[in-house]
């Protein structure tokens, strides 16, 4: 199963070269190891391109688990979609979510 992604965990970057950038939005009322636990839906840090230069983009989690629902939004888990491109790539070392 998935690690739990929070608040802090990171999004991979895309592209030429897109950073990655950590997820800034999360459950005012779940945590999980006591960082809000990340949603469909929760932004991360925009970013954008310095080689291109792309000026920086929104980012949001767009895909979570189709079981497990957090304040009524997909729980989000490392693999899951950014909206931008990329995926989560890190999460809780303890939780794991179907």
């Amino acid at each position: 199963m998935p690690k739990a992604a929070r608040v802090s965990d990171t999004g991979s970057g895309h592209g030429c070269h897109f950073p990655p950038t950590p997820i800034i939005s999360g459950s005012p009322v779940v945590k999980i190891d006591g960082l809000p636990a990340a949603r469909v839906g929760d932004s991360l840090i925009p970013h954008g391109c310095p080689v291109c230069p792309a000026p920086p983009h929104p980012r949001s989690v767009s895909a979570g688990s189709s079981i497990v629902t957090i304040d009524g939004k997909p729980a989000a888990r490392v693999g899951d979609a950014i909206g931008c491109g990329g995926s989560i790539t890190s999460g809780s070392p303890i939780v794991t979510i179907e």
